[in-house]
């Protein structure tokens, strides 16, 4: 007997405004709006979109980040900034990804978390 791994996939589309802490798991695309923090499980990956936008921190495994966060995000695989990505606050990873004409402003924390 085969057995068939499902991946989950949540998508927050574009006109979806959410306030309040979120728990996510798996895979995660943000096309909308969120004020609060997120809180993704191991093995997860959280994924702002172009026209995703977040006010607060996100904790997670891999974060990739193409819209707007203002808040500090706690990566412990990765974090990738898109071209289009734009973070204003702090971050902590063991592994950064920076493209051209990505925007950061705030420190950067490079370690095993």
């Amino acid at each position: 007997m085969t057995t068939i791994e499902e991946t989950t996939l949540t998508i927050i589309a574009e006109e979806t405004k959410l306030e309040g802490k979120l728990q996510l798991d798996h895979i995660t695309r943000i096309h909308g709006t969120i004020s609060g923090d997120i809180i993704a499980k191991k093995g997860s990956t959280v994924i702002l979109c172009e026209t995703g936008v977040i006010e607060g921190n996100i904790q997670g495994d891999e974060v990739i980040i193409a819209g707007f966060i203002k808040g500090d995000i706690s990566a412990t695989s990765k974090i990738v900034l898109a071209s289009s990505g734009r973070i204003i606050g702090n971050i902590k990873t063991p592994s950064l990804s920076l493209e051209h004409g990505a925007y950061f402003e705030g420190n950067s924390q490079m370690e095993s978390l």
